[in-house]
């Protein structure tokens, strides 16, 4: 994706002195240091672990059962039709362990497997000592449900920090409840609850429960710089950087030879008290065909090939009215296109839309890790105060 953006000497020099100020300064969210009690993983995976006696029976199940996908990741480059199995991409990518090798160094992070920041614990006999303390305890349930007999618990930081983990257990201690077809069965809510947990779409709290968006003292004071300056509070990854800084506008962008991950933030007056698809959808295109020209002359818009399926949910926070849009954009002209999720909220306070906007070019590959981490991001930003 070829973007042309116009700024002006002075303000190139304004922004690169305001961030040299702000890099010495301290950091406004502390940053992981890759200490061995902090998770480690990717956006959209989970790590999978089981007790032995399920060994054969569950690799066949995860090689044969599609599990829940992820309707907003089309893979059109493969020219499937919408009644492929595979036209979407899945949910989750998953990887398999026996309980054997939970406290085994795994040797591409050099931290235990179950120091992992997603994972799904199989656990019909109620085996795990330390996942059944917390359940009991309380303090780190995100989430608990029964299923059939089944109980589920989503626990936080269980072997280490920003740590989620999903514990399924028989609610009778023989187990006779548990079976790999009750785990087909219901593998889509399964799914439906850990991505909503892990994007932050459940509960969005100011640090994401994950510890997938490496950050750094360059994203710290970044966000340190734009907090000052427009009020708002960015979750960023430490690969991102400032592009483009107007009053109405800020663009962040991670830009490589395989694809180009962009974060934006889109304030507008607020003229009125609620949005529709189509005022959602068209201030999108308003900014982007203001701020994102493309080398060809032209500008980005929301696709309207009828491929990418346009959707808006509402929501509220606190009172105030939050709007969440997916699809895909387009650069008209070309063949450059791709996934955007767009977070829309009110402030009251101010009078004015906020829209957390994340969207990304990555041609040909799969793009659930690269799309989850932007999901993460624009659920975990917020309006200051």
């Amino acid at each position: 994706m070829r973007f042309t953006h116009f700024l002006s000497r002075a303000h190139l020099a304004a922004t690169a002195v305001a961030l040299a100020y702000c890099l010495i300064l301290p950091s406004c969210k502390p940053s992981a240091n890759n200490q061995t009690d902090t998770a480690q993983g990717r956006a959209g995976e989970i790590r999978v672990f089981y007790p032995e006696f399920l060994s054969d029976s569950i690799q066949t199940l995860f090689s044969t059962t599609l599990f829940s996908v992820d309707s907003n990741l089309v893979r059109f480059e493969e020219n499937r039709i919408p009644t492929d199995p595979q036209y979407y991409e899945s949910a989750y990518n998953f990887e398999l362990h026996p309980f054997t090798q939970m406290e085994e160094i795994d040797p591409q992070t050099e931290s235990k497997f179950q120091n992992h920041t997603l994972i799904w614990s199989i656990d019909p006999l109620s085996k795990l000592s330390d996942c059944e303390r917390l359940s009991a305890q309380g303090n780190n349930v995100l989430m608990d449900t029964v299923i059939e007999e089944i109980h589920c618990f989503w626990l936080k930081n269980v072997w280490c920090q920003q740590q989620v983990v999903l514990w399924i257990r028989d609610s009778h201690s023989a187990g006779e409840n548990f079976s790999l077809g009750w785990l087909k069965k219901h593998q889509a809510i399964l799914c439906a609850i850990s991505k909503a947990i892990e994007s932050g779409e459940s509960n969005r709290s100011q640090t994401p429960p994950t510890a997938v968006v490496e950050q750094n003292v360059y994203s710290d004071s970044l966000t340190q710089l734009l907090a000052g300056k427009y009020n708002v509070d960015l979750c960023l990854n430490a690969t991102l950087k400032l592009v483009q800084a107007t009053s109405d506008f800020i663009w962040l962008r991670n830009e490589n030879s395989q694809f180009h991950s962009n974060f934006m933030v889109n304030i507008f007056p607020a003229t009125q008290a609620n949005m529709s698809l189509d005022s959602v959808a068209a201030m999108r295109n308003f900014f982007t065909k203001k701020y994102l020209r493309t080398a060809e002359g032209t500008w980005v818009e929301i696709s309207s090939s009828g491929i990418f399926p346009v959707r808006l949910n509402k929501t509220n926070r606190n009172g105030n009215p939050e709007y969440y849009l997916t699809g895909w954009y387009t650069e008209l002209n070309t063949d450059r296109r791709g996934p955007f999720v767009r977070r829309v909220i009110l402030d009251k306070k101010n009078k004015r839309w906020v829209a957390f906007d994340g969207f990304l070019f990555a041609p040909n590959q799969p793009r659930l890790t690269l799309m989850r981490e932007l999901e993460i991001m624009v659920n975990h930003s917020f309006i200051k105060g």
